[in-house]
């Protein structure tokens, strides 16, 4: 059976009192439950894939390291089929850091990012620390993907859309899809992006 790994979001700060700050300003409702596109696209594609979607740890306040340590536990249940990564947000930095200084075990078919944030800049209360991307290694992930596929809005209040300018830039062979009106992609359903994927 083909593979899918699918990360989430996390946060990272340069000190433990950003960290303290973050928590004292961000809402907490437990009557909220959210839907989202990520569980509607987990499920879309149960039947023909199996979808990995680990808890990467601290994920409130990451570490690369950390990270890199857990996300390398997933390695020996991968298989030698199709394999296709979905990471949305913050999240995307790790990869493009690992993939930029590591080399995958497997071949990767597809590569599908979600508002990929660049770097600190525009960015409120939000910082990316140890996960700092080297500009000059970024374009190497195009040589660990068959197909890579970036999405932003024009309209996202969390990741400032001036940042995918700097993907535009390094990322010659990639296919960029661009809306209006998506927001941070905070919607129950992403029929877009499940069309984009090769089911076969």
């Amino acid at each position: 059976m083909n593979q899918i790994i699918f990360i989430r979001w996390w946060e990272a700060f340069y000190t433990d009192e950003q960290f303290y700050n973050y928590l004292k300003k961000i809402e907490y409702n437990p009557y909220k439950v959210k839907k989202s596109w990520r569980d509607w696209i987990a499920w879309s594609l149960s039947e023909n894939f199996e979808v990995f979607e680990p808890i990467m740890p601290c994920k409130a306040d990451a570490k690369y390291k950390a990270w890199k340590i857990w996300f390398e536990k997933l390695f020996p249940y991968l298989k030698d089929n199709k394999i296709i990564l979905i990471w949305s947000s913050l999240w995307w930095l790790f990869l493009v850091k690992y993939l930029s200084e590591n080399n995958f075990p497997k071949n990767i078919s597809e590569l599908h990012l979600v508002a990929p944030l660049f770097n600190d800049e525009w960015l409120v209360n939000e910082y990316v620390w140890d996960f700092a991307l080297d500009i000059n290694k970024v374009s190497d992930i195009e040589k660990k993907a068959n197909k890579v596929s970036l999405y932003f809005s024009e309209d996202d209040p969390v990741l400032p859309f001036k940042q995918h300018k700097y993907y535009k830039e390094l990322l010659k062979n990639s296919k960029f899809f661009i809306f209006q009106d998506r927001w941070h992609f905070s919607q129950p359903a992403f029929p877009e992006l499940l069309e984009n994927i090769d089911k076969s």
